[in-house]
């Protein structure tokens, strides 16, 4: 737990989850919670023996997310550009951190409808509660993650494997 009640109702960080905690990003720390938990996921894809691993219902191979700028816009990027199947997409999954550096790499999680204004030829924040799941795809991108300032996760449900 990160947080512990004192006698007057005030919240204080316990010693051994400042040390956890200490970083110059939130961002990266989440980041790196959320590599850890998909990389249990596939530690015990593995080595499937029920009594050596832990329940699989609380594992996941992809928990998806949405990185947020300073001015609550959603961080788009493309993919699969020259093809008549380029996309445009605010989903993603963490594949690699490095806090020192703070950047990670991520990859695109395709929306199953477009999620641009054909009128305007924008990202429709409004279009993005119209997004029943995800696929993965094969693409990757580079993020320098002190330009973000929330990260939204997702229900790992909202993943579907194609």
């Amino acid at each position: 737990m990160l947080y512990e009640e004192k006698d007057a109702g005030t919240e204080q960080i316990k010693d051994d989850d400042k040390k956890k905690y200490d970083c110059k990003d939130c961002i990266c720390e989440m980041l790196l919670d959320i590599l850890e938990k998909q990389e249990a996921y596939q530690k015990v894809k593995v080595n499937p023996c029920s009594l050596l691993n832990p329940d699989r219902s609380t594992l996941h191979e992809v928990i998806p997310f949405i990185l947020q700028t300073p001015y609550g816009h959603p961080f788009f990027t493309w993919g699969q550009i020259g093809t008549d199947d380029c996309f445009i997409t605010t989903f993603f999954k963490v594949v690699k951190v490095d806090c020192e550096q703070n950047c990670a790499v991520l990859q695109l999680l395709r929306p199953n409808v477009s999620i641009v204004d054909p009128e305007t030829s924008c990202v429709e924040t409004d279009s993005l509660c119209d997004v029943d799941f995800v696929t993965p795809t094969r693409e990757c991108v580079l993020v320098d993650l002190s330009c973000y300032t929330s990260i939204k996760c997702i229900s790992p449900e909202f993943v579907v494997n194609r």
